[in-house]
């Protein structure tokens, strides 16, 4: 069966923020086609890997920006949904195929010949001409006028797409494609590092600690401190930032990418600002740490399925199941108290240290 619609973006995008616009365009075309909606996400950097699904897509819908035009990947998606566009007779081939939507994601001039991301609401001084819907999720939030009335224009815009969608074609009978774009270069790579398996570092297993900093006097610092302490007591050699910083000066995103990289588990240690952080509901500039390493766990989610073997949530008592991210809820949760014991310590250390053998 075709999907209803396919997003593509570019492997270096904010993966939160793209996915919970593909999430959020989903359910506002649900709500104007009055059925559920089948859509996947495509991104960058794959390869053919998205072909099949754009190959069979009623409409793709281009999250534009200039990521988006340097990703080999994306313009992959392009030139397989321009061929199917291209099947269609002439006389009935209209000058602005409608299946094909263009997201003003970020401003950006498209490769020569190409077309521009349109304004939808004709206005060159809104939002969503000024900044993108990026720009307005950065800045204005998921809960702003701006941010609701781009998401009801696009949507309606896909649903007006399915009535001009182009036949479908098999990814296996599709010619030797040209690229539309990027132009003399092999564009960008993933941001997004690939975990090492445990079975590629013997003897003890690596931790990296991600938290949030919580506004309470060190109080919850001071507790992901207690576990940090306990386990290398067990013989785990964990890593957290405070401890880093013992250490001398680091160059922090840097230090955050080896660290989670080289980690055989990332354990969450889940908290209120935890939660908005991960979710990118905190004010601007504020904990993007954590920001950037729920993109990670994002993008590792999304090529493994088998993620949450390494991705291991972990709640003190005091900050329940409520405070878990989104897009952890539903994989066992460890909650222990780590300055007396309690809990499911044991059962935490005991997965760890028999994983990492």
């Amino acid at each position: 069966m075709a999907d209803d619609f396919v997003t593509s973006y570019a492997a270096e995008e904010n993966l939160a923020y793209a996915t919970r616009f593909h999430q959020d365009l989903i359910a506002a075309v649900a709500r104007t086609k009055g059925r559920a909606i089948e859509a996947a996400m495509c991104c960058g950097g794959q390869g053919d890997a998205n072909h099949p699904l754009v190959a069979r897509a009623q409409v793709l819908v281009a999250l534009c920006s200039r990521a988006y035009y340097a990703d080999p990947g994306c313009g992959g998606d392009w030139a397989v949904f321009e061929h199917r566009l291209s099947l269609v007779p002439v006389q009935f081939r209209p000058a602005v195929p409608p299946a094909r939507v263009l997201v003003r994601w970020q401003p950006a001039a498209p490769p020569s010949g190409m077309p521009l991301a349109p304004i939808m609401s004709g206005e060159v001084t809104d939002s969503y001409a000024c900044k993108g819907v990026y720009g307005i999720i950065r800045e204005e939030g998921f809960s702003s006028r701006a941010y609701r009335d781009a998401l009801v224009e696009i949507a309606a815009t896909v649903c007006a797409g399915q009535a001009g969608s182009p036949p479908v074609v098999s990814a296996g009978e599709l010619p030797r494609l040209a690229l539309p774009f990027p132009r003399g270069g092999r564009g960008p790579r993933s941001k997004v590092p690939s975990p090492r398996t445990p079975q590629e570092v013997p003897g003890r297993p690596r931790v990296f600690l991600s938290y949030a900093h919580e506004e309470d006097g060190g109080v919850h610092q001071k507790r992901v401190k207690a576990l940090y302490q306990r386990l290398h007591s067990e013989g785990i050699d964990a890593d957290m930032d405070t401890a880093a910083h013992e250490r001398g000066p680091q160059h922090w995103t840097r230090w955050m990418r080896k660290h989670y990289k080289e980690a055989d588990f990332v354990i969450v240690i889940v908290s209120p600002a935890y939660k908005r952080r991960a979710e990118h509901e905190e004010v601007q500039g504020k904990g993007d740490g954590v920001g950037f390493e729920a993109d990670y766990i994002l993008e590792e989610r999304r090529k493994n399925r088998d993620w949450y073997r390494r991705i291991l949530v972990v709640s003190f008592p005091e900050h329940g199941e409520e405070h878990v991210p989104d897009f952890l809820a539903g994989v066992t949760l460890y909650t222990l108290d780590p300055e007396t014991g309690e809990g499911d310590l044991e059962s935490l250390i005991d997965y760890v240290k028999g994983e990492a053998r």
